[in-house]
């Protein structure tokens, strides 16, 4: 009822919104990507809710800096990510994004695992052919990156790692995490090649997630496509998606660890 209650909704916005289009041109265009950005958030067939607060494991959470001039995760999404944490005590974190390592420091502190985090450095970028300038933006230096977490005592079990993860040779990791985070180029083709690759990063069992679902078009369009192939779960009020392998969570059923889709079968050299 959930789902046709807010398709409902949907499209009776979405008929004011081409209305509009005839009437008011400038501000239809002016106003598209924040309603496109509304619709991903509340409407995701295939891809069931989860409540954060249903998630098992208990404990508390530790966040260094909520100021937002950092960078990183928003306050929710970094709770709802360290609840996963506290729920999961996993023994190895993979994370394909670093950017200034603020998320990357706190799956640190709030967890005993050792974390691997992988990064495109500018020094290795090239031409960044096919990057948006959004995109573009989000490429450090190589002493830029993970500057968050160097001055902290968990840095000596952050291992940072270079390269681009479409290239980057993922074989000593897979099969090892039990929890990957995908957080690192947004578009579309991107994001499908760093799910590969984190589905053979998951050992038996842990989870997935993957950041800015529900938020960015182009990983709410991806993670939809996989959730043709697998159980994918929002976690609401966030801009996190969910993938977990051998192990259950609250209104899914498990999955076991040999269900991985065909196209997470390749084998990475």
């Amino acid at each position: 009822m959930d789902v046709l209650r807010a398709a409902t909704t949907i499209g009776r916005v979405w008929r004011h919104v081409f209305l509009d289009a005839f009437l008011a041109p400038r501000r239809f265009r002016r106003l598209m990507p924040e309603l496109r950005s509304i619709c991903d958030a509340e409407y995701h067939p295939g891809i069931a809710d989860v409540a954060v607060f249903d998630l098992p494991g208990k404990g508390p959470i530790q966040i260094l800096d909520l100021d937002g001039s950092r960078g990183g995760m928003y306050s929710d999404d970094l709770y709802a990510l360290l609840r996963v944490v506290r729920w999961l005590k996993p023994r190895r974190i993979f994370e394909i994004g670093t950017y200034n390592g603020f998320t990357t420091a706190h799956l640190a502190i709030n967890s005993e695992a050792e974390v691997y985090t992988l990064d495109l450095p500018l020094e290795l970028a090239g031409d960044l052919a096919g990057y948006t300038v959004d995109e573009k933006n989000l490429v450090h230096r190589k002493d830029q990156i993970g500057s968050f977490y160097r001055g902290l005592d968990v840095r000596e079990r952050i291992h940072q790692l270079f390269g681009d993860s479409r290239t980057f040779n993922f074989a000593p990791y897979c099969g090892s995490a039990d929890l990957v985070l995908i957080d690192a180029c947004h578009l579309y083709d991107w994001v499908i090649s760093d799910s590969d690759r984190a589905f053979q990063l998951l050992g038996e069992s842990g989870v997935i997630l993957w950041h800015d679902f529900a938020s960015i078009a182009d990983v709410t369009r991806a993670c939809m496509h996989l959730a043709k192939k697998t159980l994918i779960f929002h976690l609401q009020a966030t801009w996190l998606a969910l993938h977990a392998r051998g192990i259950s969570i609250p209104g899914s059923r498990p999955v076991a660890s040999g269900n991985v889709p065909a196209s997470h079968e390749t084998v990475l050299g």
